[in-house]
């Protein structure tokens, strides 16, 4: 029985730890086009030739990617701001708390030309079951529908 609770004090101490542990904006603050790639299948990346173009100012488009992501359930920035080329978020999981780290770069392309690229990562563990590469897909299918609706 001591066993027993051993193994569930560890598990207990281990949810707290990722639940609670500081964020380190720092290592996940990264231009997206420019992180090293992971060699653990829990990111996704649309950069380079898959990043997309909007026909919009960059300012434009970095305040409407903004405001989607800060309205996304358990979302908040955690570094950058509105007029930075690059912006990091944070998204927790529902049950656990376990962060994934989302930036986003805008870049112009022209005056009224912009691209998007996003890095969508997990912190913790080994495969994240596809959920980072299901973020960016919303995020961009979502996005791209506020510009079309604009």
């Amino acid at each position: 029985m001591i066993f027993f609770y051993g193994i569930l004090g560890f598990i207990i101490l281990a949810a707290a730890y990722i639940r609670f542990a500081p964020l380190q904006t720092d290592i996940w603050h990264q231009d997206p086009e420019l992180a090293t790639a992971s060699d653990k299948p829990n990111e996704y990346r649309m950069i380079g030739d898959d990043a997309l173009h909007f026909d919009m100012p960059a300012a434009d488009l970095q305040r409407l990617v903004d405001g989607f992501a800060q309205n996304q359930s358990r979302t908040k920035r955690i570094k950058g701001v509105l007029g930075d080329s690059i912006i990091t978020y944070v998204e927790r999981s529902a049950l656990l708390g376990y962060p994934d780290y989302i930036t986003v770069k805008i870049s112009s392309i022209s005056n009224s030309q912009a691209k998007l690229a996003i890095l969508s990562r997990s912190r913790f563990g080994y495969s994240d079951l596809g959920i980072n590469k299901k973020r960016v897909r919303h995020w961009v299918a979502a996005i791209q529908g506020l510009v079309v609706g604009r």
